[in-house]
């Protein structure tokens, strides 16, 4: 109910304006090529993984992902974000594996939203939307990055302060609709030596988890006889980034620690990492390490890193990633994953991973 009058709202604020239009206003805009507004983007990503298990059998597979993008201005303040994406059945991953007898593969709608800035410190995303809650440091722990949320998120900015607040749909039914709830803020800050970090918390209730089929896949969260969720899911999270710059090679580090309140053990999950250099352009090298304890009702297991200890949550280990800049909008890079899960439930088992990128952008 909350979910609707919050739509309805928004189509009454937005449509209201059609009624008030200057028709020469209309004549002008018919004036304009579509195109001379429309951005077109993408990139490509061939992939070797290799996936070390012990106990278990060991995967070898070439991977690719194909995302293709546009983003289209509405007018002065509202722009329209489309993405098609490869590997569109999976919420947290585009890759599709190579070698199904020259089969066809998945492509689909990975984002359409409107992006809908209101004035200088106020905008909304409307749809299905990028990622729009922060991660520090880029990291993992709580959200996948190829994560794209559906529903409503405002945010409020200036120069010291941040919120950002919403509502997204996870599942739809009659009876029990399942929905996210959303609130991050927090404060930025510059230091003497020029540094600048960034202080926040958030809070992420879901409503109807306990008692539902997992979301997508369970990915190690406690379930009940019947294969439904045993908690519910109220994460409470505290993060902290720190940003400069060692001999002109921007560094990044940062702190995140959660607890999900709804779960009596089991349940909290920190990271800490860095990240030395950049690798968007020719020539330029990055290096970034993480570590990752997550326990196994810390968080969401569906919708956390695909990657690390296999994506599910009673977990721990180590993140690394190397990238250069090959050349212009070309990038090499390799990930290592050395994790261990396992260790609450069951016997714990040692899950590592390597991947090797070869990353195209236009």
């Amino acid at each position: 109910m909350i979910l609707n009058n919050f739509f309805k709202t928004l189509l009454v604020i937005t449509t209201a304006p059609i009624f008030f239009v200057n028709t020469t206003m209309l004549a002008a805009e018919k004036d304009e090529r579509w195109y001379e507004n429309t951005k077109i983007n993408g990139d490509v990503r061939l992939r070797y993984e290799g996936i070390y298990k012990k106990p278990g059998e060991d995967t070898d597979r070439e991977r690719f992902r194909l995302r293709l993008g546009m983003k289209s201005k509405v007018n002065e303040s509202i722009n329209f974000v489309m993405r098609l994406e490869s590997g569109v059945q999976d919420p947290v991953s585009s890759n599709q594996t190579i070698g199904d007898n020259f089969s066809g593969k998945d492509f689909g709608i990975g984002r359409s939203y409107i992006d809908w800035k209101i004035n200088k410190n106020a905008n909304i995303y409307a749809g299905k939307m990028k990622l729009p809650w922060i991660r520090p440091g880029g990291g993992s722990l709580l959200w996948d990055g190829d994560l794209n949320p559906e529903g409503i998120v405002m945010f409020i900015t200036n120069e010291r302060l941040f919120m950002n607040t919403g509502v997204t749909v996870i599942e739809r039914s009659s009876d029990n609709s399942t929905s996210l709830f959303s609130f991050q803020s927090g404060g930025n800050f510059t230091l003497d030596n020029s540094a600048k970090v960034k202080f926040g918390y958030s809070v992420f209730k879901y409503n109807h988890a306990k008692g539902n089929q997992p979301f997508y896949k369970s990915k190690g969260n406690t379930l009940d006889d019947l294969g439904n969720y045993l908690n519910d899911y109220t994460i409470f999270e505290l993060f902290a980034e720190y940003k400069h710059e060692l001999y002109g090679m921007p560094v990044t580090a940062h702190l995140d620690w959660l607890k999900n309140n709804e779960a009596n053990y089991q349940n909290k999950a920190y990271s800490a990492g860095i990240r030395l250099g950049a690798s968007s352009k020719k020539h330029e090298r990055e290096f970034s390490y993480t570590y990752h304890d997550t326990e196994k009702d810390a968080v969401i297991g569906a919708f956390s890193d695909s990657d690390f200890a296999g994506g599910v949550s009673d977990s721990k280990g180590h993140l690394i990633r190397v990238r250069y800049g090959l050349m212009e909008n070309v990038r090499v890079g390799g990930t290592f994953v050395i994790s261990k899960h396992g260790s609450f439930s069951v016997a714990e088992k040692e899950y590592n991973r390597m991947q090797l990128d070869l990353e195209f952008k236009f």
